[in-house]
């Protein structure tokens, strides 16, 4: 199975490349007020109106810096439906696409809602985020009304 990994302060986070719709350069981000843990503001991408979440505040709520929004990887999840449910994630780095199979679990933070799983990578840790989950609550509270329907 093939997986973008993008690369985040001490871990890697781990999506399907099918999720994948975009992998941008910095975009120019508008703060607002979604109340979720890591979410930034919104982003322009093509004709939409994205919610952009800082991965490392996202999963580990850490402070984010500057750094750790040098690109920007749109996502499409999977359950979601319409051009609502798109949502992007910064990166330090450029993502890469990665192989696994067959991934041992790995210890994490139980209590961090937007992830299903931790796994054993070569190069250290993976966290398999619910990027669906993300995206309902993201659309959900939204109440800046974004207008992508």
């Amino acid at each position: 199975m093939q997986v973008l990994a993008i690369p985040a302060q001490g871990f890697q986070l781990l999506v399907p490349v099918s999720m994948v719709a975009q992998v941008a350069g910095r975009l120019p981000l508008t703060p607002t007020s979604l109340d979720i843990p890591g979410a930034a503001g919104i982003i322009q991408w093509r004709q939409f109106s994205l919610p952009l979440f800082r991965t490392s505040e996202l999963l580990d709520g850490g402070a984010a810096d500057d750094d750790d929004f040098r690109h920007v990887v749109v996502l499409w999840p999977m359950k979601s439906a319409g051009n609502r449910s798109f949502v992007a994630l910064t990166s330090p780095g450029p993502p890469r696409v990665i192989d696994v199979d067959d991934l041992p679990a790995a210890d994490g933070d139980a209590g961090i809602p937007w992830v299903l799983a931790y796994v054993s990578l070569p190069e250290g840790l993976g966290v398999i985020p619910d990027i669906d989950a993300l995206a309902r609550r993201a659309w959900n509270r939204n109440a800046s009304g974004t207008g992508n329907d």
